[in-house]
Formats: structure tokens, C-alpha cells, sequence
């Protein structure tokens, strides 16, 4: 894979990225829940939530489902738009 393909793979994971990140944050304050309410309810410190919401840390797959579950949105519901 040459360079420019590389980047232009990293550039669509990054913009897919973006996009779960939306949608949690769109979900968050669609529930009327602070980023506050939201770092308690997941036992998180607020800063470490924020890291999370904002992209400052890796957001695996286990935290990602744990989030939905406490927005109450199951992993079809919330990628059932999100495009190839």
C-alpha cells in the first residue's frame, strides 16, 4: 500500500471515528444527560469521560457498548445508519 493510500485510510478512520463520537454526544444531550451525569453513571471521573467524548482516548469496545447501554440504545440501533 503506497503512501498516499495509507493516508487516505486513515483519514476515513478518522472521520468514522468522528462520527460514533457525534452520535454519542448527539444521543447524550437528546436524553438531556451532562458529560457529568454520563462520567457517573459509567463510574468514569468526569476528565476521563470527557478524553473519552472528545477523542483524546481510545474508545474499545467494551466501553462503546457500555455507553450505549446507559444511553439505552442497542449497538444496531446506533450504527444502523452509519455508512460503509
Amino acid at each position: 500500500m503506497g503512501e498516499k493510500a495509507k493516508e487516505k485510510e486513515i483519514e476515513k478512520f478518522e472521520l468514522k471515528k468522528q462520527k460514533v463520537l457525534k452520535k454519542i454526544v448527539d444521543k447524550r444531550k437528546e436524553l438531556g444527560l451532562t458529560q457529568w451525569d454520563l462520567s457517573e453513571q459509567l463510574n468514569l471521573t468526569y476528565s476521563g469521560y470527557f478524553k473519552v467524548e472528545t477523542g483524546k482516548t481510545k474508545l474499545d469496545v467494551y466501553r462503546l457498548f457500555e455507553i450505549l447501554d446507559t444511553l439505552k440504545i442497542t449497538p444496531k440501533e446506533f450504527f444502523e445508519d452509519f455508512e460503509q
